[in-house]
């Protein structure tokens, strides 16, 4: 009987191990899984597209001073009891630097997408890199190098 005690003891020990093995690499992996880093390096798309969604969308909420008369919001149609409409068109200046807010992050983000995309197909497409150049040259835009890496990071 004490051969078998041991040898039950034994593998409960081994069982023990591979438990508190198997319990690490979850513990491992739930951290991995809910790094926003990770997550952005793995949805990067997804994250920006929908970035640049929202900036379309609070843009058209937000809709710049500069906007014509028939652009004028749907929370600003009555607005006519007001003494001045331009007033009310142009709103608070803290909803102006809101509005410039957007949309400098907007544009910010339109640039990231758009070079990740141009980074993305270059690194897919041999020749692509130098073809675009020369058509971004003939429309008279400036051409700047483009990291060759994904890596939000640096």
């Amino acid at each position: 009987m004490d051969e078998e005690t041991s040898r039950i003891r034994q593998h409960i020990d081994a069982e023990r191990q591979q438990l508190g093995r198997n319990l690490d690499e979850i513990e491992h992996r739930v951290k991995h899984a809910t790094e926003f880093k990770t997550y952005f390096n793995r949805h990067t798309a997804w994250i920006l597209g929908a970035a640049v969604a929202g900036g379309v969308l609070l843009s058209r909420a937000f809709p710049s001073s500069a906007s014509s008369d028939d652009e004028t919001p749907d929370w600003d149609r009555n607005a006519g009891e007001r003494s001045s409409t331009a007033a009310v068109r142009s709103g608070p200046s803290h909803l102006g630097r809101v509005s410039e807010t957007l949309d400098d992050i907007f544009e910010g983000l339109v640039a990231v997408v758009s070079d990740k995309l141009h980074s993305f197909v270059a690194d897919a497409i041999p020749g692509f890199r130098e073809s675009y150049d020369s058509i971004e040259r003939q429309r008279g835009r400036s051409v700047r190098p483009i990291s060759r890496s994904l890596d939000p990071t640096g």
